[in-house]
Parts: structure tokens; C-alpha cells; sequence
């Protein structure tokens, strides 16, 4: 698939998630695909297949939003198999915190779908705001327990 494709699929997911529709991100991925969060911070792992990262990340992370999370694309770059993303994002937490970050992704591409997600932010912003990975696991975890 060409660049420009691939950067139409990036455009309409923003597109939507501008409007807190998370689905056509959903429909934009591989079952297998990775995110990735490079550096030091307790949220710098690794994440693969589909339901792994709903499990272990997105419903976890959504849990502690208040109101619907948006993001829009500032800036797209595309090349080949990869499409960058400046992208802004905003929430509001139930702690009563924002969680307004600005993120670059790197996007990967497989056969016209994302095959990895590479973000980085600010982490520090991520630490302070949304706190401990593992304790946002945990407290996640406890929680659909009960």
C-alpha cells in the first residue's frame, strides 16, 4: 500500500477520535498488532495482539477517564509502510485532573493495517496525571473483580 493510503487510514482515525469514536481505529488494526511506549517510565513496555492491549492497556487506561477521550491529528507524515502523527490529546480524569498529552506516533503498516503502534509523550505528564502503570493495572484488575 502507498504512503498516501496509509496516511488516509491515520486522517479518518483522527478524524473520528477528534469526535471520541475510538471504532475506526479498532477496524484499522492487525488482530497481532504491537504498541510500543519507548523510554524509562512505568508505562515503557511492550504490548502484542489485539486483545492483550485492550486487556492490559486500553481498558485499564479508559477506566480512569472521566469524559470521552479525544485526539486530533496536527501533523501526518507518510512514507512507504509508515505514517507519523503529531496528535494532541484530551481528557479529563476522574481524579479531576487533565490528561491533555502531546504525542508522536509512529505507525506501521501491514497489508493496508496498523501492525504496530510506536507512541512517545510525555511521560513525566503520564507518571503525574495518570500515575503508576502497574498500580492502574492493579487497581483495574480489583475493580472488575468485584
Amino acid at each position: 500500500m502507498s504512503g498516501e493510503r496509509n496516511k488516509q487510514v491515520i486522517e479518518r482515525i483522527y478524524a473520528a477520535m477528534a469526535q471520541g469514536d475510538r471504532s475506526v481505529f479498532a477496524a484499522s488494526v492487525h488482530p497481532d498488532y504491537v504498541w510500543r511506549f519507548p523510554g524509562h517510565c512505568s508505562w515503557s513496555r511492550r504490548f502484542e495482539g489485539q486483545e492483550t492491549i485492550h486487556r492490559d492497556l486500553l481498558r485499564p487506561l479508559f477506566a480512569l477517564f472521566a469524559t470521552d477521550y479525544t485526539a486530533r491529528a496536527i501533523n501526518l507524515v507518510a512514507e512507504g509502510e509508515m505514517v507519523v502523527a503529531e496528535v494532541r490529546g484530551d481528557v479529563m480524569l476522574k481524579s479531576g485532573k487533565r490528561y491533555d498529552n502531546h504525542y508522536c506516533f509512529v505507525f506501521h503498516f501491514r497489508d493496508g493495517k496498523i501492525a504496530e503502534v510506536v507512541e512517545y509523550c510525555d511521560t513525566d505528564l503520564e507518571e503525574r496525571v495518570l500515575g503508576n502503570y502497574d498500580a492502574v493495572l492493579a487497581a483495574y484488575q480489583a475493580a472488575e473483580r468485584r
